[in-house]
């Protein structure tokens, strides 16, 4: 019985088509890692550093649409464990990523190799998982696309242990600091979607706290 409902979980988020596209960036994430580092034109391994910023990317943002189903209300409403079976199915996401990426890298691990490939995705897969459980899984591509654009735009150059912090995606992966807030943002984004699900239930758990109580209407017209 376990492993039918774990098939039609798996089919019904669309993990197929995901596994699917996780290899195909895998598989182009090598090919123009091997590539960039071989041109005698660019700096050896650094200039892995655009497969190792946008390849996890890529993979997080496919992730996203299997956070949630055509119907959350209607999942919600059978008598599974649903947060043990959110857990279980992000953190196989974020590991599975990470796992496949690594292949990518194995060359020069150290190097924008394959354990900054691992940091990026766990990093990502975290910011995707809790944007998740913000604002919906339509729109949960959004903040980690957004950040890491941008922290990509600003080049930074510096591997200070502050600029490290903000920009730990173009951080080499022997920078200890660049790992701290991958460590945060994958556990609170694996917590919240945990917690809350897939779609803005964080926010309207909060409207339904401080919001007007049902019940206490104004007086009746007569």
């Amino acid at each position: 019985m376990n492993a039918r409902l774990l098939r039609l979980h798996l089919t019904a988020r669309g993990v197929p088509g995901f596994a699917v596209g996780l290899a195909a960036v895998t598989v182009l994430a090598w090919c123009a890692g091997s590539w960039l580092a071989s041109r005698s034109y660019f700096n050896g391994a650094l200039a892995r550093v655009p497969v190792v910023a946008l390849a996890p990317l890529l993979a997080a943002i496919l992730v996203g649409p299997t956070l949630g189903g055509a119907d959350d209300d209607l999942e919600r409403s059978t008598a599974l464990r649903w947060r043990a079976w959110r857990a279980g199915h992000v953190l196989l996401a974020g590991l599975t990523i990470a796992a496949a990426l690594s292949l990518a890298g194995l060359r020069e691990p150290h190097t924008f190799g394959a354990y900054a490939l691992v940091r990026n995705a766990l990093g990502c897969t975290g910011m995707v998982a809790g944007a998740a459980a913000l604002l919906g899984v339509r729109l949960a591509w959004l903040p980690a696309f957004g950040y890491v654009c941008a922290v990509y735009a600003a080049v930074p150059r510096q591997t200070d242990p502050v600029t490290a912090l903000w920009a730990w995606p173009l951080q080499p992966s022997t920078s200890v600091t660049s790992w701290l807030p991958v460590v945060a943002l994958f556990g609170l984004g694996v917590t919240a979607y945990v917690r809350f699900g897939p779609g803005a239930t964080v926010f309207k758990s909060i409207l339904d706290t401080f919001g007007p109580q049902r019940g206490h209407s104004g007086p009746r017209s007569t």
